[in-house]
Formats: structure tokens, sequence, C-alpha cells
């Protein structure tokens, strides 16, 4: 601003004193002052004093006034010659509050774009903001704690963030929730009182026309019965009122529910008005917020209220958004005065900002207990409970068997389990480890997953279920919900404690088991065994019901000496209806947690003279390398093929299709719960259409016509599909996928040179009828052309029984587990335990592969297992397969 003034007033609008090149002005001050140097320089067209005085000293007619001199001072509250000195001053507060700015606010990740994270999808502000982070954050921390990570959990009103302190070097997991004052606080709890004798818990009561959950109607009788309490006590500020559309009326029109239940008057109806949405500043601490005398409440403050009282009628309360956090595998509070900890996916175990009240903690834990239908008491402090949710606690109330008080462990459930390919891309598994279990288990190998707590048991259950066919019935029994599947022929039993203080009126494992065989099962997955009723699951086995389990133990002599003495007290030979075990473990690699398979092990036969059960193993992690060794021969898969009537080429096909699968679906990053379980069990159904679908490139276009397949009911909700932590493939993985794509080349070349079959078509969504042909460099465009000189795709697939042993093989075979049919590829992580080299081959049937029968089809004797070719000249020695020239002519 110019320092030019009027000496009287007395003259007219006079034109802006011109600046000097030293940026001082030729004008007067007014108050006598020296003219001062402006920084930056005045230049023209810049705001001046005389524009100043045009606006503020002239009158309406543009005329200086009589009596009043103009003096620069009385505008600016100083001389105008202290203007620089108080310029200068400003730049070192500017300083000051700088540094203060560091010292009182979070260290946010300086990448993060907040305006993006506090905005919801519709583009207002989230009910919790930037200012709720600073006020959980306590002000001695501040300093030290720096930014690692910050998500969403229940958007939006609450996101986690996961904090480095500097000083105490650990990491910290902070639950960030809209802020309350005092006064707020108060009026939560009043609020609390009241509701508390108007809502009603009962599921017979509170239930929706149709009999579905009442969870919805729940939260619209609390929404409901706080909007009349806040107009009965007239809170409401201007524009905070709500009306009568939102979540109200939508859960009433999709629930069918008349206004009556919902408390909503008609005269209420009539007279309320629709509230304003929050932007920008407007979600940012108001003055009603901050004034602590405030009478009226704004919508910003009515939906805080209304989030808490959600949480904690309906919800978890405290530990509602943890409950939420996908990443969170454990929760729990160790007693009285302690912190809530969390194990989490990324980062451990982990302490939060949450802290529970010693009556508020017994409270809850009483809570827990009620909503899972069980008593807790210092008569019996001790319960193991079910979630609504599905979550498994572990609950004990008060000091009598707790010397820190009241403490609670909740094991979380997850709605989408993990799939084979995030197993694989984690490393727990191989990709060559989980082909063989996929092939065993879809030919009704019983399997036993065995480890110590949280070694990833249950996880990896869940994940090869995805390998049974979808046309097999499957009984489930567990005493807590843990495994899902997508297979629709699936009868999902869960135990039930008696409702009396004996034993009477229970259902336990043996029952379920007991029912199981009347159900004629093809599989059994049972969640675990723990006792006795493993006696009877052998039993069952051992009468061909292939059995999918856990157990804990952390070797296959322990599993073997646990299962074969009391209590469970299996026979040795009936121990070995069981025919596979994999040990699982949690260690530490390079610092970090990381869960592995330590062996998968065959269980062959009892030798009643040494009295000892023959194992043998398949695979083994070596910690040293972190890499998985393939052992030797698969018995397994030589009785696969045996039972299947298969040749060692033929075997070797299979393990590879199943490889190149895996491999396709790592490669090409389809890792979603519904694209792998559609993708396996189409292939399952239909061996020839998948591959086909790979080899044009068309499988990610085609999920959503093969999820919807009649057996198989794949619903998962995308927006909790989205929040699960899948992993990403290594190089090193992707590595190998690429070897084992390229090596498949000539096989899936073979669907592209065929002519398309109507059902393959239909998938595609084209004209069978028409030629079909690859445009571009590679092979995943398809068109449809008329034009001689494109190379059409013929594809002449067989979408009948998958098992029909007119399979083209390539050159040497395509297995990896066939000796004399490799290729040569330069397996992942598979080593020869003795000197290091590349195991060739896992089931070469030859050597000491014992003798069999085999038969052509005119029935004569088959001298040799590997079959032979058209001329009935044996295999080639070298390759041990056929004739690329000639076809299989196997049984």
């Amino acid at each position: 601003m110019s320092t030019d003034g009027s000496d009287g007033g007395d003259h007219g609008t006079a034109p802006a004193p011109e600046p000097s090149g030293d940026g001082r002005t030729d004008a007067d001050s007014g108050s006598g002052a020296e003219p001062i140097e402006a920084d930056p320089p005045i230049a023209v067209g810049k705001y001046c004093w005389e524009e100043f005085k045009r606006e503020y000293h002239y009158d309406e007619n543009g005329d200086p006034p009589d009596d009043e001199p103009f003096d620069p001072a009385s505008y600016l509250g100083f001389p105008p010659a202290d203007l620089p000195a108080r310029i200068g001053a400003g730049d070192d507060a500017v300083e000051t509050l700088s540094e203060l700015f560091e010292e009182r606010t979070v260290r946010v990740d300086p990448d993060l774009d907040e305006d993006a994270f506090f905005s919801t999808d519709h583009g207002t502000t989230t009910a919790v903001t930037r200012y709720d982070l600073e006020r959980a954050v306590p002000q001695e921390k501040k300093s030290h704690f720096r930014e690692v990570d910050r998500y969403w959990v229940n958007k939006p009103y609450a996101f986690v963030v996961i904090f480095h302190s500097e000083k105490e070097n650990e990491k910290k997991y902070y639950l960030i929730e809209p802020h309350l004052t005092p006064l707020e606080s108060d009026l939560r709890e009043f609020l609390v009182g009241k509701l508390k004798t108007a809502i009603k818990y009962s599921d017979d009561e509170i239930v929706s026309e149709d009999g579905s959950d009442g969870e919805d109607i729940r939260q619209a009788v609390i929404e409901t019965e706080t909007h009349d309490l806040l107009e009965r006590y007239d809170l409401y500020a201007d524009g905070a009122r709500p009306d009568d559309g939102g979540l109200l009326a939508s859960v009433r029109e999709l629930l069918g529910l008349g206004k009556e239940l919902l408390g909503i008057d008609e005269t209420d109806e009539a007279a309320s008005e629709a509230p304003g949405e929050l932007q920008g500043i407007e979600a940012r601490p108001e003055p009603a917020v901050l004034e602590e005398g405030s009478k009226t409440l704004t919508e910003h403050q009515i939906e805080k209220l209304l989030y808490f009282l959600r949480r904690d009628f309906i919800g978890f309360e405290r530990i509602d958004g943890i409950k939420h956090d996908i990443n969170v595998e454990d929760i729990s509070c160790d007693g009285y005065d302690s912190p809530v900890f969390v194990y989490h996916s990324e980062y451990e175990q982990i302490i939060t900002n949450v802290y529970h009240g010693t009556e508020e903690l017994d409270e809850f834990v009483v809570k827990l207990a009620q909503r899972s239908g069980k008593g807790i008491s210092k008569r019996s402090p001790q319960v193991d409970a079910t979630l609504p949710d599905g979550s498994r606690a572990q609950l004990t109330l008060g000091r009598e068997v707790s010397d820190h008080g009241t403490n609670y462990t909740i094991r979380q459930f997850k709605d989408v389990p993990h799939t084979p390919i995030d197993l694989i891309n984690w490393h727990t598994f191989s990709l060559d480890e989980m082909a063989f279990l996929w092939l065993s288990i879809e030919n009704q190998k019983s399997l036993v997953f065995a480890g110590g707590t949280a070694s990833g048991k249950t996880t990896s259950l869940n994940a090869v279920s995805l390998f049974i066919p979808s046309k097999a019935k499957i009984v489930s029994i567990e005493d807590t919900r843990e495994v899902e599947l997508p297979q629709r022929n699936w009868i999902a039993s869960v135990t039930r404690p008696s409702f009396s203080d004996g034993d009477k009126g229970d259902v336990d494992e043996f029952d379920l088991l007991e029912a199981a065989l009347r159900q004629r099962p093809e599989y059994i997955v049972m969640g675990e065994i723990r006792g006795e009723e493993g006696r009877t699951l052998f039993q069952v086995m051992s009468t061909g019901h292939t059995t999918l389990t856990t157990f804990h133990a952390d070797s296959v002599g322990e599993v073997i000496k646990r299962f074969t003495t009391d209590p469970i007290n299996v026979s040795k030979t009936m121990f070995t209806a069981l025919d596979l075990v994999s040990i699982q473990t949690q260690t530490r690699i390079r610092d970090n947690k990381v869960r592995r398979n330590k062996s998968i092990t065959e269980i062959n036969h009892y030798d009643p003279e040494n009295d000892e059960i023959n194992v043998q193993d398949v695979f083994q992690w070596q910690a040293e390398t972190d890499r998985f060794l393939q052992m030797g021969d698969s018995n397994t898969l030589d009785s696969i093929a045996f039972d299947r009537g298969w040749d060692r080429d033929r075997l070797d096909r299979e393990i590879f299709t199943r490889q190149l699968v895996l491999a396709y679906l790592i490669h090409e990053g389809l890792n979603t719960y519904t694209q792998v379980a559609a993708t396996l069990q189409a292939f399952i159904n239909d061996e020839e259409t998948i591959l086909a679908l790979i080899a044009t490139g068309e499988l990610e276009r085609s999920l959503e016509d093969l999820r919807e397949m009649e057996s198989v009911e794949i619903d998962i909700d995308p927006s909790k599909e989205a929040m699960v932590p899948r992993p990403e493939a290594s190089e090193e993985i992707l590595e190998q996928t690429g070897r084992i794509l390229e090596e498949a080349e000539p096989l899936l070349e073979e669907y592209r040179d065929e002519e398309l079959t109507a059902d393959v078509a239909e998938v595609l969504d084209i004209d069978p009828a028409d030629d079909i042909d690859v445009f571009g460099p590679g092979p995943g465009d398809v068109a449809e052309t008329n034009d001689p000189g494109v190379t059409g795709i013929d594809l002449d697939l067989d979408l009948g029984d998958t098992s029909d042993d007119d399979a083209a093989t390539t050159d040497g075979g395509v297995g990896a587990f066939g000796g004399g049919a490799d290729t040569g590829r330069a397996d992942f992580g598979v080593f020869n335990e003795d000197d290091g080299e590349d195991v060739p081959d896992l089931g070469d049937l030859g050597g000491d592969t014992p003798e069999f029968d085999a038969y052509d089809e005119d029935g004569e004797d088959v001298p040799d297992f590997g079959g032979l070719n058209r001329n009935d000249e044996p295999d080639d020695p070298d390759t041990g397969g056929f004739d690329p020239d000639t076809e299989d002519d196997g049984p």
C-alpha cells in the first residue's frame, strides 16, 4: 500500500504518486512522516493510499471531508514509518509460528492428499477430519510421531493411522474417530440413558416383516428416537433438522416398515427440513463445537452423536473401528488399565490408543458374552464364545483367574477368505506344492494341516478347499464357523453347547460326525481336531470319505504320536487312511514374521515288524535359503495315476496344466477371491474351456459368466474384497510364472489352431460358426473376420468328461513330475537335497514304482505303463514321451 496522504483533505482526487526507482513515493503521509520503502515496491496498477481514500475516506460523491484531514495512522493503528519494522517482525513471527506448528501438529505423510482423503465419494467432507486426528494424538507425542500408513476402516466415521515413534522406536496403531467436546460427551451420556428405555434388543421384537436380521431396523430406531429427543429438547440449530429422506426412508422402504414402528409421526414428517451437506471448512471445528455455551446442535454435531450411539448400541463400542479393520487378525485387552493390542497382518503385534475403564471393561466383556448367547460371572469367569459376526472370543471376568483382571482376546473372522494364489504370493507354499495339493484334493486324498497357534492352518484349509469339485457333496463340522466354501452342495454344521449346567442337550463333534455319515458326503471338512472326535474321524476316513482338517502339532512325528496315543488313540493301521500331512509354521525371515509350509509328507503304510508308520516327505522348506525342496517321487501321484488309469505323460500333463492355470492367474494379476474361485471351479468342471480361454487371452473377460455356474455360489461384496490385503507376486515368482507360460506355448497353440465349439463360443459371447482370427502381436485379441489371409483359430474342444485320455502332448512331455517327460523347465525353488541340482521330476512312475496291470482298449496287457505309440513302439527312451507326430493311445 502506498503511504500517500491528504494534507488537509482539500484536494480532489489527485492521481496516485509515481514510485521512484528505490520504491519510495513523494507523497506526504498526512502525519508528517518521511516516505517509507515499500516491500514489495509499489507498481502502477497496485492498490495504493489514493485508492484506499476513495474507498474509505472520501464521501459518497468522491470528495474529501472538509473537517477531517487524512491520517494513515488512524487506519493502520501505528505510524506509517513503523510499517517496515512491523513487516519485519511479521517475518520473524512466521518462523516462530512455523516452529510452533511443527511442534504442535502431527507429522503426516507429505505425499498424502488430505483434501481427497477427507472427502466422500459424493464430494462432501467426512465426519472425521484432520482436526480429530490432531485431538487424538497427545501433544507431547506429536514431536516424535511420524505417520507411516493411513487408511479408512469405517468411512466416513473412522480411520487408522500407523505411527512410528522415533523416541520409542516402535509403531503405534491409532484409531481416529470424531472428537467430542465435554458438552457433547455429556449430551451423549444423556441420550444413552434415554435410549436404553426406548430401544428393545430382542430379535423377536425387532425384526423386519420378511424375518431378516434386525440390525438395520435397530439402527433406524436409534436414529429416530435420537431425533425425537433432540426435537423435544429444542436442540436443533437452523438447518440441522432431519427430513424424511436419506437413511430412514431407505431402510423403511427396503424392509417394508410402517412409520409407527420407526416412531415417525405425520406432523413431524411434514415439519422436517432437509439437512445441508458438510462442505470443506464447514466440517472443520465450527463455533458451536468450540463454544461451550452453545445451546443448539449443528448437523455435524448430530451426525457425530448418531455415530457414537450406533457404535455403542449396535457395534462393539470402543473397538468397533478395529473390528472393521480387515488387516487385524486378533484384538486383545490384557487386563484393567491395559491398552488394546492388535495383531496386524503387516505390522504384527502393535499397541493401540484404545483403553477401557475398569467398570467399562467388565461391562463390555459381559455384553460380549450375552451377545454370543453365553453367560459369564464370577462363578464361571471364563467363556469361549462366537460373536455375532463369526469371530471367536475368549473372555475372562474379574481377578478370580487373572491377576490383571478382566481380559478378552478376539480372533477376527474374515468375510473374504484368502486363496491359493495368495498363499503362493506370500511364499507360504511354492507353486509346485500348490499344484500337487490341487491334484491330490481333487482326487480325494485326505489331508491334515498341522502347526502351532497362528501358523496359518485354517487359512490354508480355506484356500485349498477351492480345489474340491463343485459336483461333490461337502459337510463341514466346526465348533466356530471359520470355513467358507463357494460350493453350493455344502452342509455347514456347527456344534452347540448344552442349555443346562450338564451335558444334556449339547451337540458335539461326535453327533455331527454321526449325522454326516447319514448325509452321504464325499468330502468332510473339519475345522479342528482337539480330542476323542479324532478317532471317529479316522473311522470315517477309513470308510472312503475324504477328509480335510487342522491339528495342533509342529511335526509329522508329533502328529502321529498325538493321534495314536490317549486321548485320541487311533490305531496305527487305521492312521494310514490319512494320505498327506502339511506342517505349517510361523517364523521370522529378515526380521519379518512370515508363515511357511515346513513340509508336505505322505503317510504310506504301517510296518508291523517295527511297529511304525512309514512316511515320506514330498516337499521340504529350507530355512537357510527360504526355498522349497522337492524330495523325490510321490506315491500319492502314483496312486492317482493308477486309480484314474493315466499313463506317465497324462499324469505329467494334468500336473502341468494346473501349474499353468495358477501361473496364468498370478502373471495376469487375477487374484481376487471371485476371479480365483471361478477359474479353479470352472477348470475342474471343464478343463478344455479354461485352457482355450487362457490361450485366447479371454479368461478375464469371461469370469463374470464363469462365476454364475449353478453349482457354485460366489457372492463377495466388492467393497469388502477391495479391503482385503492381497499380496503382490515377487519378481522371482513372476519370473517362474513367465517360464511356465513360455513352456506352455506349444500346448496353448493347439487350442488356438482348432475350431471353437458352441460351449466355448458361448462363454466368449461370439458366434461359433464364424472364423475366429487373431490380430496384432498377441493371442489375446479375438475378432471375427472373413479375410482368407488371416489364420483362423480352430478350437475343437471336447467339453465332456475331463478324464478323456486323448490329450495331446508336446515333444518330450509337459509335466514337471514325470522324470522322462521333463522339458528342462527350471522349477522355482525346487532343488535336490544332496547336491543342490534341479530335481527333474517328482512323479516318475517307472523305476521303483509298484507294478500293476494296465490294459489297452482290447483288454490286452500293456507291458509298459508309459504307454505305446500308434505303431506299438516303445516310448522314446530319452524323453519318456510319445512321438510328437502320434497321438496318445493310452487306456
